[in-house]
């Protein structure tokens, strides 16, 4: 069985659709080299794998329910900026180069003309947030505290 089947299995939402949707919305279909957009679409099918499980460990449901269709859509997206596949698939633009640009200054004193800069390597940006990591899993962390509110509306009592 394979990843698609074990997804469309634990869902009622229609997966060709909300793929489609995604793949739309990250720019994926922009994506000129057929090899590339394999792999991007790949990729994509194993981040909408990993959000379905985090979902699923949080609202203790047996299956992903269509009112989680917008959470799920953007905790995936989320996801997919947060492991910066955007920049390995879709973005033409070095990684190293881009990431120094952004450098944040923290203070700036006139008299002393000393500047200081902000440690941003423990930070990541997720569509405008900007999140401390300071945890190895992070990621879900990161998607639970975000979504929590969302999820909790249709989590299920376990005993």
């Amino acid at each position: 069985m394979d990843i698609l089947e074990k997804i469309k299995n634990r869902t009622t939402i229609d997966m060709s659709m909300f793929i489609k949707r995604l793949s739309k919305e990250i720019s994926i279909d922009t994506i000129e080299d057929e090899k590339k957009k394999e792999s991007a679409q790949e990729q994509l099918i194993y981040s909408i794998y990993d959000t379905m499980i985090i979902i699923l460990d949080i609202t203790h449901q047996a299956k992903v329910i269509e009112a989680l269709y917008t959470t799920w859509l953007r905790m995936t997206k989320d996801y997919w900026y947060l492991n910066k596949y955007d920049k390995q698939f879709v973005s033409n633009v070095e990684i190293g180069s881009q990431e120094n640009t952004n450098i944040k200054i923290k203070s700036i004193q006139t008299g002393d003309t000393t500047t200081t800069f902000a440690d941003t390597s423990s930070q990541v940006d997720i569509n405008g947030t900007t999140y401390n990591t300071g945890t190895i899993d992070f990621s879900d962390d990161i998607l639970i505290e975000k979504y929590k509110k969302d999820l909790y509306r249709h989590r299920k009592m376990r005993w």
